[in-house]
């Protein structure tokens, strides 16, 4: 089975499933995976070494992954090694969310370091939005529930293997 790749803005819903994909498949979170192996926040690494020097091991942690499903940070796209990697290697899905609902769900949320005001954050998804478009295999539609990303990409596991 080559391996799924979930991307998206912050907010999208990516973590969440990926819990639940946890429990049928082998799933590599890697902002969890960093904040273990570092010990500490991405927000803390953000403020100690930039958004660079986190870059540079958000690009380890992707490449070492042996996981079935790999849950990415919203900007692992800002790379173009990252994007041609997850091609080259398995089937990036995409859960694109409009941008309103995504300010909704992080506007409030201290652990996301490139959240400061709602226009930044709108630029960045804006800059962003067409790596997520040229990078992905699937795109589904991110006002879907939580369940029923799951089953999409289930479908897309199962149709993998």
């Amino acid at each position: 089975m080559s391996k799924v790749y979930l991307i998206g803005f912050m907010g999208t819903g990516k973590t969440a499933v990926g819990h639940r994909l946890g429990s049928q498949y082998e799933v590599d979170e890697l902002d969890e995976r960093f904040e273990q192996e570092h010990g500490q926040t991405i927000t803390a690494f953000f403020a100690e070494h930039g958004e660079a020097g986190f870059r540079t091991h958000e690009s380890e942690l992707l490449k070492s992954s042996k996981a079935e499903v790999v849950v990415t940070g919203g900007g692992i796209i800002e790379r173009e090694e990252n994007r041609l990697y997850m091609q080259e290697s398995g089937t990036v899905v995409w859960i694109d969310t409009p941008f309103d609902l995504i300010w909704e769900r992080i506007a409030a949320d201290p652990n996301r370091p490139l959240v400061t005001e709602r226009e930044q954050v709108r630029r960045l998804f804006e800059r962003r939005y067409s790596l997520y478009a040229g990078v992905a295999t699937v795109r589904l539609e991110g006002t879907a529930s939580i369940e029923e990303l799951t089953r999409a990409i289930e479908t897309v596991l199962e149709e993998k293997s």
